[in-house]
């Protein structure tokens, strides 16, 4: 029997504000590591005002989840994410 993941490195669901949630449990030692999409990299915000407007950050949302958004923008649109789209660290 082999273990199998309990995370999904890709987006799994985008909310209407376009903000794109992955599949991704948050972990504490995260923090600081960037995130790899299709089109370049995401730093980590704790915050939405950590990051200037028209910025990408990914944080931690409500459920525990690596989310990746826009300040003040709509992440979907400006980064071209869809659900299934891959993530990776680097």
């Amino acid at each position: 029997l082999s273990a199998w993941s309990a995370d999904l490195a890709e987006v799994i669901y985008l909310d209407h504000f376009g903000n794109a949630v992955t599949g991704l449990t948050y972990r504490f030692d995260w923090k600081g590591r960037r995130l790899r999409w299709q089109g370049g990299v995401i730093l980590h915000a704790r915050t939405f005002a950590d990051v200037p407007e028209g910025h990408p950050l990914w944080y931690m949302n409500s459920m525990g989840l690596v989310e990746i958004a826009v300040n003040r923008g709509n992440a979907s649109v400006q980064l071209g994410l869809d659900v299934g789209h891959p993530v990776s660290w680097e």
